[in-house]
């Protein structure tokens, strides 16, 4: 039997600023927990098209780091992406292997995203996982703002050089 995690966050964006923030490599380093205490990102590579592969690993201070490793088979700016998510656990001595679609749907300017994590072979695995995704799109929510300030703030250049 295999397990599904699905997770739904409305953010106050449209769905090209959310999409362009979850795969922003500029962003990654924050987004895997690099401003938490006693938390390390050891590395960070985005390559985010089809058939790219995107490779993070960090984890707590002084211990064997976590890896997670995304390889691209959807890459649809700015509604979708799927992408196969191995995750080496470093604490558990084993790797999770899983599905992810996200879908970025347009809700009136806003972006509903939808994560949907398919093929978890066990509840428990599943569980695990649903104790990170929630803080993953918390911060999200963040990086997401700062894109907005940005984009905000280039447009007013933009105009007031015109």
């Amino acid at each position: 039997m295999s397990h599904e995690l699905r997770l739904e966050r409305l953010f106050d964006a449209p769905p090209e600023v959310v999409f362009d923030a979850f795969v922003d490599p500029a962003a990654q380093h924050h987004l895997h927990g690099g401003d938490r205490p006693d938390w390390v990102v050891h590395r960070t590579e985005t390559d985010v098209r089809v058939g790219g592969t995107s490779v993070y690993a960090m984890g707590p201070q002084g211990q064997d780091p976590d890896v997670e490793t995304r390889t691209y088979s959807v890459v649809d700016r700015p509604r979708r992406l799927v992408f196969e998510h191995s995750m080496q656990i470093a604490e558990w001595s084993r790797t999770i292997t899983t599905e992810m679609t996200m879908t970025f749907e347009d809700r009136d300017g806003k972006t509903l995203l939808t994560m949907v994590q398919t093929g978890f072979e066990t509840a428990e695995d599943r569980d695990d996982f649903l104790g990170g995704w929630p803080t993953y799109l918390d911060t999200l929510r963040g990086v997401v703002e700062e894109h907005l300030k940005a984009r905000h703030d280039t447009d007013e250049r933009g105009r007031s050089e015109a």
